[in-house]
């Protein structure tokens, strides 16, 4: 997606992330995604940056788990992220890109591999989520990204934005017809 204007909502979002970096539980954001079932499904997901391009929000997963084959059957995703140092909720609507070992054109898979804790990468060797214990071997964790590792890519086309400060405010961005629209609404 080419980057055709900065809408206010993502100024607002880059700032909450930095204003709120210190403390380690606002990386966390809720993801709903339908399940295979048709009923919801509702996951918590490390926050790993923003795209290069355009204004969407991204994360890693394992290519083998439940939110993969959920998100290629329906796209449609709905995030929530709430920053307790500034009292901002930020609920987002859009679509979810799966990028996996074949398909990458952005190269997000090898810039945010290199960012992981080896304690992160780790994970990505071990058996399938979901997948009964058993014994294990401590994994080889390669400096390339195995298979197993996917980037989700977020991409809103609604924005809801609370600040519940002392005044509070409100307000709801939509992309229409290729531009941002922000409507203040009340809280």
């Amino acid at each position: 997606m080419s980057t055709l204007e900065t809408p206010a909502w993502l100024g607002q979002l880059k700032r909450a992330v930095s204003k709120n970096k210190r403390d380690a539980h606002n990386r966390y954001f809720q993801l709903a995604t339908i399940g295979r079932d048709g009923h919801p499904r509702v996951r918590t997901l490390v926050f790993r940056g923003f795209s290069d391009v355009g204004w969407s929000l991204l994360s890693v997963t394992d290519a083998r788990s439940e939110k993969v084959s959920e998100l290629a059957l329906h796209s449609e995703v709905a995030l929530s992220w709430y920053f307790t140092q500034t009292r901002e909720q930020f609920r987002l609507r859009g679509e979810a890109t799966i990028f996996g070992a074949d398909s990458d054109p952005e190269g997000h898979r090898q810039r945010l591999w290199n960012a992981l804790s080896e304690a992160a990468r780790a994970q990505f060797f071990w058996p399938t989520p979901g997948a009964p214990l058993g014994d294990t071997e401590a994994p080889v964790v390669s400096q390339t990204p195995p298979e197993t590792f996917s980037v989700i890519e977020y991409t809103p086309m609604q924005v809801d934005y609370l600040l519940l400060a002392k005044t509070q405010t409100r307000s709801v961005s939509e992309y229409i017809a290729g531009q941002w629209r922000e409507t203040p609404i009340n809280p």
